[in-house]
C-alpha cells in the first residue's frame, strides 16, 4: 500500500527532529561549563554514537567491540584513545577476562552474571581503579585523561578503567629551548608519546588528532593536531591539501615536510615554526595554530607562523612582564645588530669617516695602520672564520666542540691582530655581532639573518650608508610580502594590529590579553573573560584592630 502524502511528510519531519536531537546532544557535551547531566542510555549503539559524535573527527579514538561470554552473551564495547592507553594492559585486564574468563564457569553462574552486571564487573574484571560513571561528560573526561570506558548493552552505566600507557622513554629535556623557570619537559621521538603529552595538557574533545601516511616506501606516520572550535577551517583544509600533495618515496625528517608546505619555498626566511616544548605547543594550539607531528622527530612543526614567534621565548610567560619585555627587547636589538653591525662598520670606515668622533676615528685609524686589506675584506675574513668555528663547535662532540670554539676564537683572533692581517677593531665588531646573535631564542631565524648580513656587508662596501638603506628596504619588502598559509608573516607590524601587539611585540600581563589574533582565527576570537585584572580588597567600613 502506498503511503499518503501526509504520512511521508510526517516521516520526513520525524527524521529531521531525530537528527537535530543527535546534533544537540553532541553540542551539549562539547560545550564547556554545561552543568546539565546527560545520562547514558540502555542501548549500546546509542551510547557508542555519543562518543562517535564527540570524537568522530579524531583518528586516535578506538572502539573495541566484544561479546561477554555470559549465558546468553552480552554485547559490549571499550572506548579509548589509542595514543594514551596501554593496549597490552587493556587486553590482559579487560578484554581477555570478559571474553575468555567465564569459559570455565557453570551455566547457572553465567546466567546469574548475565542478569547481575554489577556482580559480573566485580568478579571478572581484574583491572584496578574501576569506577562506575553515569554522566556522559564525566566519561568523556576520563577518556581524555587516558582511561578506558566499558559500555555494556542494556546497562545504563559506563565503567571507567585505568589502562593508561607509560612513555616509551623518559621525557627529554629541551635542548634548544631551555628555561630556568618553567617545565623541564620536551618531546621525544615516539609520535604516540608526543600526542599523549599534548592530550594531557589539553583535555578537550575539541582537540582533533588526524593521521596521515606520507611516502611510497617509508610510509612515514604524521599526525596533525588542532582545536576544532578555534582553528580556522580554511587553514586546516589548506594544510591537508599541501600534505596530501606530497608524493615521494620517503620522508627522512620533519624538516623535509617544512620544505614541501612552505608558502615561499625559495625564500631565505622560513614561514613555518618548530618547537620541542609541549607547553609552547599547548599555547599555540589555543591561539588557533596547527601542530604537525612526525614519528621519529622530537620537533613539532607549527603553522601558520609569524615573525614574532621567533622572538618569543617560553620563559617569557613564567617571568614578570617587565623582565620578559627586557629580554624580548634584547632579542630585537640582537636581530638588528646581527644584520647591520658589520655593514655599519664597513660603511663608516670606508665612506663616512666624518660621522665618527675625531678621537674614535684616530683610534680606528691607528688600529688599522699596516692592515693590507680594505675594511670589507677584513670583516669578511673574520666573519667567515667565526662561522667556521661555530660550525666546527656544532659538529664536534660537546666537550670537544666548546674547547675548539673558545680556543680557536682566542688564538686565531689574537694571532691575526699581531700579524697585522686584521685590526683589533674588527675583532671587537665581529665578537659583538656573535654575542648579539645568541640573544635570539630560535636559531633558524637567526641563521637567515646571518646570511642576510653578508649581503648587507657587500652593499655597504659598494654604496656605504646608502647601500645599507637599500638593503634594509629590500629586506623589509621581502618580509612584508611573505605569507604563512595566507596569514601575513609580519603581523602585527604589517598589517598593523594594536591588539596583537599586546602579546607579540611586548608581553602584557595575562589579564590584558583577552583576544586571539583575527588574522589567524576568524570566528572564536575571545579566549578569556574580560575584567580579570586583580584588585585589592575593599577595606572601607572595616574597623582597625
Amino acid at each position: 500500500m502506498r503511503k499518503s502524502m501526509v504520512e511521508i511528510i510526517k516521516e520526513t519531519l520525524n527524521n529531521i527532529v531525530k537528527k537535530n536531537n543527535k546534533i544537540n546532544v553532541s553540542k551539549n557535551i562539547k560545550t564547556q561549563g554545561n552543568s546539565k547531566l546527560i545520562k547514558f542510555s540502555r542501548n549500546l549503539d546509542k551510547n557508542i554514537h555519543i562518543f562517535e559524535s564527540c570524537f568522530g573527527n579524531s583518528d586516535d579514538i578506538n572502539f573495541r567491540h566484544l561479546e561477554i561470554s555470559t549465558h546468553p552473551s552480552i554485547r559490549a564495547s571499550v572506548v579509548f584513545l589509542e595514543t594514551l592507553v596501554d593496549e597490552s594492559l587493556l587486553e590482559s585486564s579487560v578484554l581477555t577476562p570478559l571474553t575468555q574468563g567465564l569459559g570455565g564457569r557453570s551455566i547457572e553462574e553465567r546466567t546469574y552474571l548475565h542478569a547481575h552486571i554489577d556482580s559480573l564487573i566485580k568478579r571478572v574484571l581484574s583491572n584496578g581503579n574501576i569506577v562506575p560513571i553515569q554522566d556522559v561528560s564525566e566519561a568523556i573526561d576520563e577518556v581524555l585523561s587516558g582511561k578506558g570506558i566499558l559500555l555494556i548493552d542494556k546497562y545504563p552505566t559506563a565503567i571507567s578503567m585505568n589502562i593508561s600507557r607509560g612513555a616509551v622513554r623518559e621525557y627529554a629535556d629541551p635542548q634548544t629551548e631551555k628555561v630556568v623557570k618553567g617545565p623541564q619537559q620536551g618531546f621525544v621521538e615516539d609520535i604516540d608519546t608526543n600526542v599523549s603529552m599534548i592530550r594531557k595538557k589539553i583535555k578537550s574533545v575539541n582537540l582533533v588528532i588526524k593521521e596521515l601516511k606520507i611516502g611510497r616506501e617509508s610510509k612515514s606516520e604524521i599526525k596533525v593536531a588542532y582545536i576544532d572550535n578555534i582553528a580556522s577551517p580554511s587553514i586546516v583544509a589548506e594544510l591537508f591539501t599541501r600534505l596530501k600533495r606530497i608524493d615521494v618515496d620517503g620522508i627522512v625528517g620533519s624538516s623535509i615536510i617544512e620544505e614541501y608546505i612552505n608558502d615561499s619555498p625559495t625564500n631565505l626566511f622560513q614561514t613555518t615554526f618548530y618547537t620541542e616544548r609541549p607547553d609552547r605547543v599547548q599555547a599555540m594550539l589555543l591561539e588557533g595554530r596547527i601542530a604537525i607531528l612526525y614519528d621519529g622527530s622530537p620537533f613539532i612543526i607549527i603553522v601558520p607562523a609569524i615573525v614574532s614567534d621567533f622572538f618569543i621565548s617560553s620563559e617569557d610567560y613564567y617571568e614578570n612582564p617587565y623582565f620578559s619585555n627586557f629580554s624580548r627587547f634584547l632579542g630585537y636589538l640582537g636581530a638588528f645588530m646581527l644584520t647591520f653591525l658589520p655593514s655599519i662598520y664597513i660603511a663608516i670606515t670606508t665612506f663616512h669617516q666624518e660621522m665618527i668622533p675625531t678621537s674614535l676615528a684616530l683610534t680606528i685609524a691607528g688600529a688599522r695602520a699596516g692592515v693590507p686589506y680594505p675594511a670589507f675584506v677584513e670583516a669578511l675574513l673574520m666573519e667567515v672564520s667565526f662561522e667556521a668555528l661555530r660550525q666546527a663547535g656544532t659538529r664536534l662532540p660537546t666537550h670537544v666542540g666548546q674547547a675548539v670554539s673558545i680556543v680557536g676564537a682566542l688564538i686565531i683572533g689574537q694571532a691575526a691582530v699581531e700579524a697585522g692581517l686584521v685590526s683589533s677593531t674588527v675583532v671587537i665588531v665581529v665578537a659583538a655581532t656573535a654575542i648579539f646573535s645568541f640573544t635570539l631564542p630560535y636559531t633558524n631565524f637567526s641563521s637567515s639573518l646571518r646570511l642576510a648580513r653578508f649581503f648587507m656587508m657587500a652593499l655597504a662596501a659598494t654604496l656605504g650608508i646608502y647601500g645599507i638603506m637599500t638593503g634594509a628596504l629590500l629586506l623589509a619588502l621581502n618580509l612584508i610580502s611573505l605569507r604563512s598559509f595566507g596569514v601575513p608573516f609580519m603581523v602585527p607590524f604589517a598589517p598593523l594590529s594594536l591588539q596583537d601587539m599586546k602579546d607579540w611585540l611586548a608581553r602584557f600581563p595575562q589579564w590584558a590579553i583577552t583576544q586571539r589574533s583575527p588574522h589567524i582565527v576568524h570566528e572564536n576570537i575571545n579566549k578569556k573573560a574580560k575584567h580579570l585584572k586583580p584588585k585589592p580588597p575593599n577595606t572601607e567600613g572595616r574597623k582597625e584592630l
